[in-house]
């Protein structure tokens, strides 16, 4: 093993550590805020505030696209070497970040104001309260988005620490919200939004000030490059044309179980996204620290390492995942009383099934970033982004002939699954990776991994009681039962050795 592999390895160690430790406050910070926020506005009011955030979302696919794109051309630059090329490509992502902010602010304030107003179901005596959420969320919004390049430049330059300490910044002022909240007189739907818009921007200003400080990039400057400039807005606006159809395969499911169901199932769907996030949080976090080292990898055209890279990153990924998601699984009913109490109907069954949904997401997190470490995203969001943008109509088929909500997930998971496929051919004709590789050493050994990991908790938990102990016993058997899988079945000899050596040390 080479001193430069070994300087990555922990670099990476140390950055999913940083990340690991901010997900974990985040996650309990969140989970307590959301109680809080459901009891405080009931539960119509947190479906409408869902609802009525998710029309704003249908513009945010332009935000991800062009922050996907920003990380991947600052890490190429910085896995070429090439100074002058990364305070170009900073330059250009500020002034496309600006430019696009703009445009989606006429296009919320006309296309979305318009759907907000005549196609929403907002509760009688609500609708000016939905007016105030949405344009706090705009605005909020616009905030978030042009914090974009600068927060791409600290995952570019692998400073985990910086990122993770901002997102425990924002959890711990969330939280301050929603202890202030109940004490304000005002409409607390109103005064939730409001204290959001504040946070977004106090959230911006800090990473502009940090990132100008500590990069020599971080700085606008019109200096035009026609070259990049067409092949950062090629690539992005691909990646936009993929983030449109997730629009539809996330928000598009959200209005249409409000135009069938109503606020209280997006309550209900609210609350599952939420813990979706936090789940998915624990594999963004690891992948997240991978990321740039995958881009450098490519740039630096070592496809080897590269290949072996995006092999273990699908496995500890997933692992990562089973290892939160399985106890979750089976014990979803009792979680939900404790954190929640009284919670919307369908939660519980919704959460189970978005689990799964979460597995196929996970296995390809990777496999997706190598497809942007090639810059060719053409054909891989026209074809993936045809396949999910069909969840949309068949989703509102199913509703319309009154399957019950539970169907649209299950929808969603299907598609998801095949979804995989489709970015697998292309990772496998962008950049050579092997699709038998990743059938045999990531679906297969993850598939009967995860069921040796699930079985024995479940088994443990159909003969328990409900309640703390039970919930105690199971988790305990879970984790126990999951690191000795992983030990022995999920990491790569490499891995168990160098583990071994770390714990002897």
């Amino acid at each position: 093993m080479t001193q430069n592999t070994i300087s990555n390895n922990k670099s990476l160690a140390k950055n999913t550590l940083y990340l690991y430790l901010r997900t974990f406050i985040t996650m309990i910070v969140g989970l307590y805020a959301s109680r809080i926020v459901l009891q405080v506005l009931g539960a119509s009011d947190f479906g409408l505030y869902n609802v009525v955030g998710g029309v704003l979302t249908m513009f945010t696919m332009i935000s991800s696209a062009l922050q996907v794109g920003t990380q991947r051309f600052l890490s190429f630059a910085l896995g070429e070497s090439d100074d002058e090329k990364l305070k170009k490509t900073f330059s250009i992502a500020l002034g496309l970040h600006f430019i696009v902010a703009i445009l989606v602010l006429a296009l919320a304030e006309t296309i979305g104001l318009w759907f907000l107003n005549n196609y929403l179901n907002i509760p009688d005596g609500r609708e000016q309260a939905a007016l105030y959420v949405y344009q706090f969320t705009i605005f909020g919004f616009m905030f978030s988005f042009i914090q974009v390049p600068f927060q791409s430049c600290l995952i570019a330059h692998e400073k985990m620490s910086i990122y993770a300490y901002m997102s425990i910044y924002d959890a711990v002022m969330k939280l301050a919200i929603v202890i202030v909240l109940p004490f304000l007189t005002i409409d607390k739907l109103v005064a939730y939004g409001a204290l959001l818009l504040l946070l977004h921007f106090s959230t911006v200003l800090i990473y502009n000030i940090y990132c100008r400080k500590n990069f020599s990039e971080c700085v606008f400057s019109i200096s035009f490059d026609k070259n990049l400039t067409r092949e950062i807005v090629y690539y992005s606006g691909w990646n936009i044309f993929g983030g449109s159809v997730n629009l539809f395969a996330n928000q598009g499911i959200n209005i249409l179980l409000n135009i069938f169901y109503g606020t209280i199932v997006n309550a209900a769907r609210g609350l599952t996204v939420t813990v979706s996030n936090i789940l998915f949080q624990f594999i963004t976090s690891f992948q997240m620290a991978a990321d740039p080292q995958i881009i450098k990898l490519y740039a630096a055209k070592e496809l080897d390492k590269f290949h072996r890279l995006l092999i273990n990153s699908c496995r500890i990924a997933t692992y990562l995942y089973f290892l939160v998601a399985i106890p979750v699984f089976l014990e979803i009913n009792f979680i939900l009383k404790f954190w929640l109490g009284e919670y919307p109907t369908y939660t519980n069954v919704f959460i189970r099934i978005i689990l799964i949904e979460l597995y196929f997401k996970t296995v390809n997190q990777p496999i997706l970033y190598s497809i942007h470490a090639s810059g060719k995203m053409k054909w891989q969001n026209i074809v993936c982004s045809t396949l999910l943008f069909m969840m949309f109509p068949c989703n509102w088929i199913v509703l319309e002939y009154g399957c019950t909500p539970e169907m649209v997930f299950i929808i969603s998971a299907l598609f998801w699954g095949i979804n995989n496929i489709g970015c697998l051919v292309f990772s496998n004709k962008y950049t050579g990776l092997s699709i038998r590789d990743v059938i045999i050493k990531v679906y297969g050994n993850t598939i009967l991994g995860g069921s040796i990991m699930l079985l024995i908790p479940y088994l443990v938990s159909i003969n328990v009681t409900e309640g703390w102990m039970g919930f105690i016993i199971v988790c305990s058997v879970s984790i126990i039962c999951s690191i000795v899988v992983i030990y022995y079945w999920g990491i790569t000899d490499g891995m168990r050795q160098l583990l071994k050596e770390k714990l002897y040390k």
